[in-house]
């Protein structure tokens, strides 16, 4: 049939309809539309629009039932998107909601729902009408009368959620409205009940699911976030407790949230569910799928650990070590499942924030924990590496994950110095840590490795002294260091080498000077955004440049001036002058006065050596000085009196050899 054919058998039936006299025949022909449903193929909008004003209540009934069946087709739901098919409608909800009208609302709501769906123009004009307060007021009606508008109400929850779907100017508007207060009415009287109605909990969760993807920074009331609690204790049906924890997730980004979870047993139920989640799912006792038990279990993970971002709730939850959701930690460190063991390790990072927490679990011995289960999955990471094609029991991307989370925690641990000593007298950490280095693929499980090691070498000579012996940690800390697309390992390797630097004796710094591209990652390190880092560099270079240029102690196998050779070589191929030029230019005012003393005591050792002058004149350094020296009122006399001396043995001396 063609398009001409196909219209004017559109009109004829229109025509038809229009031309039905008896009441009894038309409504067998609304009957049939809607028996028929998405599958009717005429557009008879029209004629719907005009028997929406019928005096006969039946007719109405089944016209508007009409257009809810028709309207789950959403080629003809676009035919009802109008202001003459939705007003007639609203105004039909806004008249008093009597017992024998309950049929009729709940067509109501069925047409109004499914001509929200997907569907702006609908939602649009909905608003234009002032229709949310009607519909709010007509829900607010259903939950008093009770039982019998049991209908009324599901599909008045449908149909806000429909409606909300569209965007932030919908949930806005029955926020607004007050909506919110009913969606906690409703949630409260199913959880009353001996058996919940899941669809009507479920529709009334999605209601506050899509007020949350709207607007995720809405805070909701308390007593809501306290319900949708209760509701995740009650249910046994995976889907509502995905929509729970999901609910609770992105209210949890406000702190008031954490610690509410924390201090209403939350978090303790959501361990517990875990717990029979993953007994159930493997013993193949749940009827939901892998994918909706596993997206369960990821969602409750996620929440336990976000909770614990919350100083408030995570002192609650550690509560001086007794804690009931830290000691489950502890023991989750055991666990064979991944989604366990990962969310004990990320927990246990988060409550090493606190010193003396770090140092009550080094006692209790997560330290050595922690360092079983690194090096079991980095032994993993290096099979898989090695061997991709085998057959392993656990995959790459969690082996990847887990790595990197133990890291973490392994670094927080670290932090506190008693903690730091420790683990350089146990002398199992930094052996570890470091000969893992040079096989580590993943930038991100890098970052967190070089991190951690950073941790174990501050004040500590032995740690410091075993990362400079090893010249294939130094190649790798090297390698990282020059990897400029993984700016986390880029910025955390040369950290670790200025870190070292500054606890090793002369006799260890040339071992340093013999791995090409440690230089360099320290020279890279000079224009840091970040002041203290950029010290760091300053400082290691200048103590480097000591041990080469100006050695004191005995001659060794290899001659002095082989030392002073490579020193030299690498910080010209570094372009040490244009490192410098581009850190004194773009903080000019803003330096640090120690960290400008520190950078002109480098500059003085090294301008006295003419090749490396020529590179600074060939930088244009003498002129950076020079702009440097008259912008800066703070200086002292003896600190100008450096810079001239300076910028004289660059301009006079970098010409010759």
């Amino acid at each position: 049939m063609d398009g001409t054919s196909a219209k004017k058998s559109t009109s004829l039936e229109t025509l038809v309809i229009q031309n039905i006299t008896n009441v009894n025949d038309l409504k067998a022909k609304l009957n049939d539309i809607i028996k028929t449903g998405i599958e009717y193929e005429y557009d008879v909008s029209a004629c719907l629009k005009t028997l929406l004003r019928s005096s006969d209540q039946d007719v109405i009934i089944l016209c508007i039932q009409a257009i809810a069946e028709l309207a789950k087709c959403e080629e003809k739901r676009e035919t009802f998107a109008h202001k003459e098919v939705l007003e007639p409608i609203i105004e039909i909800v806004r008249q008093e909601s009597t017992s024998d009208k309950a049929e009729l609302l709940k067509q109501c709501f069925r047409a109004l729902g499914n001509m929200c769906c997907d569907c702006d123009t609908s939602r649009k004009v909905i608003l234009e009408c002032n229709g949310v307060p009607v519909l709010v007021k007509l829900l607010e009606n259903a939950l008093d009368k009770g039982c019998q508008f049991e209908e009324v109400k599901i599909y008045a929850c449908k149909t806000f959620q429909n409606f909300a779907i569209g965007g932030q100017e919908f949930s806005e508007s029955i926020v607004q409205e007050g909506l919110l207060d009913l969606v906690k009415r409703v949630l409260e009287v199913e959880l009353q009940k001996n058996d919940m109605n899941d669809d009507t909990v479920s529709t009334a969760l999605l209601i506050l699911s899509v007020v949350n993807d709207n607007t995720p920074e809405f805070l909701f009331e308390e007593e809501v976030n306290k319900i949708v609690l209760r509701i995740l204790k009650e249910t046994a049906n995976v889907d509502i407790s995905e929509l729970c924890l999901e609910h609770l997730h992105v209210q949890a980004e406000h702190d008031t949230v954490k610690t509410l979870l924390a201090n209403e047993g939350g978090l303790q139920l959501v361990c517990s569910r875990l717990e029979q989640l993953v007994q159930r799912h493997g013993a193949d006792e749940l009827n939901s799928g892998d994918s909706e038990v596993v997206a369960v279990m990821k969602q409750a993970c996620d929440l336990i650990i976000i909770v614990l971002t919350g100083d408030d709730a995570m002192h609650i939850l550690y509560n001086n070590g007794s804690g009931e959701v830290y000691e489950i930690m502890v023991k989750w460190l055991d666990s064979t499942n991944y989604n366990l063991l990962t969310t004990a390790i990320l927990a246990i990072g988060n409550f090493a924030r606190q010193d003396d927490y770090c140092v009550q679990m080094m006692q209790g011995k997560i330290f050595e924990k922690l360092l079983d289960i690194f090096e079991l999955y980095n032994n993993f990471a290096v099979r898989v590496h090695q061997a991709p094609d085998d057959d392993y029991p656990v995959d790459k991307a969690t082996v990847t994950k887990i790595q990197h989370a133990v890291l973490s925690a392994l670094r927080n641990l670290s932090v506190p110095s008693a903690n730091k000593r420790a683990a350089a007298a146990q002398g199992r950490a930094a052996p570890l840590l470091l000969s893992a280095l040079p096989h580590v693929e993943d930038h991100h499980v890098a970052y967190k490795l070089l991190a951690a090691i950073r941790m174990l070498v501050d004040g500590q000579e032995s740690v410091a002294r075993q990362l400079a012996e090893s010249s294939a940690a130094l190649r790798a800390v090297s390698r990282w260091g020059g990897a400029a697309e993984c700016a986390g390992a880029a910025g955390e390797a040369p950290r670790l080498l200025a870190w070292a630097v500054k606890q090793l004796r002369h006799s260890h710094w040339t071992h340093i000077l013999q791995v090409e591209g440690c230089i360099t990652s320290l020279v890279n390190m000079l224009v840091s955004c970040h002041s203290v880092m950029q010290n760091e560099a300053i400082l290691a270079l200048t103590l480097l440049a000591l041990a080469a240029l100006n050695r004191t102690t005995p001659q060794t196998e290899e001659p002095e001036s082989d030392y002073e050779k490579s020193f030299i070589t690498q910080i010209i191929e570094s372009e040490i002058g244009k490192h410098v030029s581009v850190l004194i230019e773009t903080n000019c005012a803003k330096m640090p006065l120690e960290v400008a003393e520190n950078l002109l005591a480098f500059l003085d050792i090294t301008s006295k050596k003419n090749k490396i002058a020529l590179e600074y004149k060939e930088a244009k350094l003498q002129d950076s000085l020079q702009k440097f020296m008259d912008s800066r009122k703070d200086l002292g006399e003896n600190l100008k009196s450096c810079l001239t001396e300076i910028i004289t043995a660059i301009s006079d001396n970098g010409n010759t050899d």
